[in-house]
């Protein structure tokens, strides 16, 4: 299962990771392609997000809370013009 740039959009990104955790068969894998944490608060009014972003700790925890193991967060794509918004790939698996 992917989530792409859908979590920042998300009321409650935890819960949002532990309902794909329950929909998934064993074996499965998540795959989440999101923001890190940023601080260009315009993000909120020109694209309705919700969060600025994720600190990889913040993935780290809500993967492993909710019971993925293999836990992998990297960060994957830097934009070069401002605000620079950084891609971060986090995955794990049921």
């Amino acid at each position: 299962m992917i989530l792409s740039q859908a979590l920042h959009h998300a009321e409650e990104p935890a819960k949002a990771i532990a309902a794909a955790h329950k929909i998934l068969k064993a074996g499965g894998q998540l795959l989440i392609l999101d923001l890190a944490r940023h601080h260009f608060a315009q993000a909120r009014e020109l694209y309705g997000d919700r969060w600025l972003g994720f600190a990889e700790s913040d993935l780290q925890a809500w993967l492993e809370r909710t019971g993925f193991k293999k836990v992998e967060i990297s960060v994957v794509a830097r934009e070069d013009e401002p605000p620079h918004f950084e891609t971060v790939l986090a995955g794990g698996q049921k």
